[in-house]
């Protein structure tokens, strides 16, 4: 086959590869459009009542942040009956003596424990989040993560969204500010994650969730067989949660409330953020939905297409391979920008060049990382990790 060939054959795919990724942010970009931002006249109790509510915090060696975490709890504004279920999964720093005096003087704190000598699981998260369900009063099931801060208004605005219909419902979320070029990544990279969770809930098709800010009814959370039935799993304490249980939902929502969105502290280090990808991406291929570990697999070879195609475009001379490149550059910068306006995150938008070189590194290393186990939570390796 002669040169001819070859370059006609990297042009078609490129060109192909490039609407490929047009239709899929596309997709989203409409997802985010239909997003209605919620305000104050939107917290009021869904029809007519606000309905009891329990918020579990699994939490192993939280000792840095703990204190800030529950102090913010505390502070829920939250006019129904709730309660905060926290479960210290084995912990050897002051986490257990710092919940034990919180809890003593708030009386809507409970604090659970695992028991040292308790089994090896590949996902000790789901089994803390099961035993604080478990021992759960409320009708609204919640989950938030340690290192977590809710502003004041975030209970009450999530459970406003379960109105008659509405079985199901992810909030923002948003990392904390810093101001070393990795916190500014990530805080892109939180929104970009954001923008598609909002998307898919929207478009009533969620795919994607997050346990910082997620809620579901608790009818809905035992149709589907809860936490247990994923218990082999490392990750999927909400995505593949969500999935489950969507098919016993009535229906959906997306809490789009810039007041509301959970502040969440970053990876401190490199080393950390990237053992952090390759936990969420440990389950990758393991999603009950085949459409959507079809899209996965697709959207990987789009990255490793694009990583290529700069080096081939070089040495080819031949522009038309830039497409892909110039394509995702356009749709990503209006896709973030739609949605950053609505969730009042404009300012994050000056991180894109350098978050889009970490996002082609992480996309095609983390699945890889995932799969071999090359990662560590709390200081275990990945035999004993724990979900996002």
């Amino acid at each position: 086959m002669d040169c001819a060939f070859w370059t006609t054959a990297a042009t078609a795919v490129s060109a192909v590869s490039s609407l490929f990724y047009l239709a899929v942010l596309g997709t989203f970009a409409a997802g985010v459009a239909r997003m209605r931002v919620r305000g104050e006249k939107d917290r009021v109790a869904p029809d007519g009542r606000w309905p009891s509510a329990s918020v579990a915090v699994p939490l192993r060696n939280e000792e840095r942040n703990l204190g800030k975490t529950l102090e913010a709890l505390a502070a829920q504004d939250y006019p129904g009956e709730w309660e905060v279920i926290c479960v210290d999964d084995r912990s050897d720093d002051a986490t257990p003596r710092l919940l034990a005096e919180f809890a003593a003087s708030h009386p809507r704190f409970s604090v659970l424990t695992v028991p040292a000598d308790a089994p090896e699981t590949p996902s000790p998260k789901k089994r803390a989040l099961e035993k604080a369900f478990s021992a759960a009063k409320g009708e609204i099931l919640m989950t938030i993560d340690a290192d977590c801060l809710p502003p004041e208004r975030w209970l009450r605005s999530m459970v406003s969204n379960f109105r008659a219909g509405i079985d199901i419902v992810q909030g923002p979320k948003r990392i904390l500010p810093g101001k070393g070029i990795l916190s500014k990544v990530q805080a892109l990279e939180t929104l970009g994650f954001t923008l598609i969770e909002g998307a898919f809930f929207t478009l009533g098709k969620p795919m994607l969730a997050s346990a910082p800010s997620l809620a579901y009814r608790r009818s809905v959370y035992d149709a589907s067989g809860g936490l247990a039935a994923l218990e082999g799993l490392v990750s999927g304490d909400d995505d593949m949660l969500v999935q489950r249980m969507s098919r016993h939902a009535a229906g959906v929502a997306y809490n789009a409330d810039p007041e509301a969105q959970v502040r969440t502290w970053p990876a401190e280090t490199w080393r950390e953020f990237f053992s952090q990808r390759a936990r969420w991406a440990s389950n990758g291929t393991r999603y009950e939905s085949r459409l959507y570990v079809l899209m996965l697999a697709a959207i990987y070879l789009f990255f490793v297409f694009l990583a290529a195609s700069v080096p081939l475009a070089a040495a080819t001379g031949i522009p038309a391979l830039l497409l892909p490149l110039a394509t995702k550059v356009a749709v990503d910068l209006v896709f973030l920008a739609l949605g950053a306006r609505k969730l009042r995150s404009l300012g994050l938008l000056p991180a894109y060049p350098p978050t889009l070189l970490v996002q082609v590194v992480v996309v095609l290393w983390a699945p890889l990382a995932g799969a071999f186990g090359w990662y560590r939570w709390k200081g275990k390796s990945a035999a004993g990790s724990a979900a996002r």
